[in-house]
């Protein structure tokens, strides 16, 4: 494993409404959170970075998995 990895890995699904149904988008990565950071903080900052690099996904994307753990097995 790389030592430029975060200590924490995380994935994110999402659905976002289209003409045909829906397309599901999938995001991973890893990152070291602040000291004293909540899950729901991560979540808020991850998703804002997604939508960032994803700008359709600020389009009325819903977000339906979430998880982020410890980069360490």
């Amino acid at each position: 494993m790389s030592d430029e990895q975060g200590t924490h890995f995380w994935f994110m699904s999402l659905i976002l409404p289209n003409a045909a149904g829906f397309a599901a988008y999938r995001r991973v990565g890893h990152c070291t959170p602040e000291p004293g950071a909540t899950r729901l903080d991560l979540f808020d900052m991850l998703l804002n970075m997604v939508k960032e690099k994803s700008p359709e996904l600020n389009d009325g994307a819903v977000v339906i998995s979430f998880d982020i753990q410890p980069n360490k097995l």
